[in-house]
């Protein structure tokens, strides 16, 4: 199984939307109806936004939007928000089937290291508390759990250069 890193286009919005939908589907599925995720998805995830971050992140701005792609196709995707010297993961998600595989530490990876080259000093992301593959991922990967925000946990992770 060959993996790559990339920068995400245009060309992938299309992928990254169903990828969204199915992994919000298998992780959530315990959580919420399928009317909410359906509902979520179409209103967070609508082609103008995506498309606008995606043009933020190529002109290395603000953003960083990476996806995974396993023999050419988009299998899971991650997006932070970079303010001063701090980062916000707001999405990483992967196909169900290519959970458990290292992409996704492979995409932390390669987010960070962007990271460093920016001297982000700490990441921060809400994760679900019910969501333990979510949260048991994010430990493995050096995120330590720093408050409760609603439905959330809130994580972070402490950069030193």
């Amino acid at each position: 199984m060959s993996t790559t890193i990339k920068k995400l286009t245009a060309e992938d919005v299309d992928a990254l939307i169903e990828i969204a939908r199915e992994s919000w589907k298998w992780t959530y599925r315990d959580i919420y109806s399928n009317e909410f995720i359906e509902s979520w998805i179409s209103e967070k995830y609508s082609k103008e936004k995506i498309l606008n971050e995606i043009i933020r992140s190529l002109s290395n701005f603000d953003i960083i939007f990476l996806g995974a792609l396993v023999n050419s196709t988009l299998t899971g995707f991650i997006e932070l928000k970079i303010i001063a010297d701090k980062a916000e993961l707001l999405r990483l998600y992967l196909k169900p089937e290519y959970t458990r595989r290292g992409i996704g530490k492979l995409l932390v990876s390669e987010a960070e290291k962007i990271m460093n080259t920016k001297c982000i000093a700490e990441c921060r992301l809400y994760v679900h508390k019910q969501n333990r593959i979510g949260i048991s991922f994010y430990k493995k990967n050096g995120f330590e759990v720093k408050d409760i925000d609603g439905e959330d946990l809130v994580m972070e992770k402490n950069y030193t250069y």
